[in-house]
């Protein structure tokens, strides 16, 4: 018989306390999902998680459509530990370099192989503990609808072999198969968190829409995003005199770290990552990188 040596039922705090609080955090070594429409705080949420991990001790890694530079400004609100990761090459800063369409009818959005293959790479050798990919989209959308299932399937279970905490962030899907291909990922994560706006007040609410194993109301949470703390429980415009000082206390006295693109800074921070994936230092074709929600136009 099999031994089960590899399995990990145990949980890490997210950071995120109006979840934690909940469901305890999610499971050590396996994906999450995070999905809405822009404005509800993914990439703040991913940035939250990540800092929380750097305080816990772990190495960790973000992917993120931003430019690298600006988000190692956003990362340094969340406090002198951060600031210090980012120094050091504990938190590894990357970017892609395609624009995702917003909503185009573009069935090559996907990534080559090879570049999965390097990022593995970077967070084997850097011994990456928790990672964040702001969005996912680029690495699970395939042409081919009938391997959908199959694909994202792999691309999971890739992350979990290695034994990350991963966060993967989705726009709102607005097509038929798009949101195919966010129920193929919530099929296959343990837990699932769904963002979104109670109308009309736009009030932001967290329901957590998948948690395996564990039993909880399905209700929706008001929350509240913070600068330098991310997703706090709450309703818009309520005082925030406490969450005001806590961000006061966090933020660094020295100011953000001057943000290097990744493969410059510090030895551990010196990764190299393909340029049809990553970081060119010709930004001027640089298309907007914010979208709310993403079409899927995927031929069988």
């Amino acid at each position: 018989m099999p031994r089960n040596r590899h399995m990990n039922m145990h949980k890490e705090l997210t950071g995120v306390e109006l979840f934690d609080a909940r469901q305890g955090g999610v499971y050590a070594g396996r994906c999450w999902l995070l999905y809405g429409p822009s404005g509800t705080g993914k990439s703040a949420i991913a940035l939250h998680f990540l800092a929380h991990g750097i305080r816990a001790g772990q190495r960790c890694l973000l992917l993120s459509l931003q430019p690298a530079a600006d988000v190692a400004i956003w990362a340094a609100a969340y406090g002198p530990d951060v600031v210090g990761a980012i120094e050091r090459g504990d938190f590894i800063i990357l970017e892609y370099t395609h624009y995702v369409p917003r909503h185009e009818r573009d069935g090559n959005l996907m990534l080559p192989p090879e570049g999965f293959l390097e990022l593995q790479d970077i967070i084997v050798s850097h011994g990456i503990r928790r990672v964040a990919l702001d969005t996912a989209l680029p690495w699970v959308i395939t042409p081919k609808l009938d391997l959908l299932a199959e694909h994202v399937f792999s691309f999971v279970r890739a992350f979990e072999r290695i034994r990350c905490t991963t966060l993967l962030t989705l726009p709102r899907p607005v097509s038929a198969p798009a949101v195919r291909l966010k129920n193929a990922l919530e099929d296959v994560v343990p837990v699932s968190v769904s963002l979104g706006f109670q109308e009309p007040s736009r009030q932001r609410v967290w329901t957590t829409s998948k948690f395996l194993g564990g039993t909880f109301a399905d209700v929706p949470v008001p929350y509240r995003i913070v600068p330098g703390q991310g997703a706090v429980e709450g309703l818009e415009g309520e005082p925030s005199a406490a969450a005001t000082a806590a961000g006061k206390a966090a933020a660094p006295a020295s100011g953000p770290p001057t943000a290097t693109a990744p493969g410059q800074g510090g030895a551990r921070g010196r990764v190299r990552f393909s340029s049809a994936i990553m970081e060119r230092s010709d930004t001027a074709h640089r298309a907007p990188h914010r979208f709310s929600r993403f079409w899927v136009d995927m031929q069988p």
